[in-house]
């Protein structure tokens, strides 16, 4: 993500007992598994700390910054896939509307906000939601996926 500085791998979240754990993640983002790969039609979503468990700032510690037009660069098999940013918003941890079904290539940021103490969990989430618009071939990345 060229505004923030931040160029990081892509792993993948497997669904489990019907959730994603990403207890494990840590500098890295998320692909979670039952969305669209990054660059297919319809809505990929990527997910990233924003705290990090030893207290530091994760890598999404940032995204809520993102404003229209922001750039997101998914990098994978020798290709830079450019997604646009059109809405950056604040939703329930429980609002799955950010991961519709899209028919054209999409990209969902999503990370939490806003801690509460007495409850132990995320009150919020930050939903950033770009849109593919261009792809270009690139040899900086040779068979894997990296995301800038």
């Amino acid at each position: 993500i060229p505004r923030l500085g931040l160029m990081i791998p892509i792993v993948g979240v497997p669904i489990y007992e019907d959730d994603w754990d990403v207890t494990w993640l840590w500098n890295e983002a998320g692909w979670l598994e039952g969305t669209a790969f990054p660059s297919w039609s319809c809505n990929s979503a990527l997910t990233g700390h924003v705290t990090l468990p030893n207290g530091g700032d994760g890598p999404f510690a940032s995204i809520g910054k993102l404003k229209w037009g922001d750039r997101i660069i998914v990098h994978a098999y020798g290709v830079a896939f450019e997604y646009e940013v059109r809405q950056n918003r604040t939703v329930s941890p429980f609002n799955m509307s950010v991961l519709k079904h899209e028919e054209e290539p999409w990209l969902t940021l999503i990370t939490c906000k806003t801690y509460n103490e007495s409850t132990g969990a995320y009150s919020n989430r930050i939903a950033v939601r770009a849109v593919l618009v261009g792809a270009e071939e690139n040899n900086s990345t040779v068979g894997g996926a990296n995301k800038r």
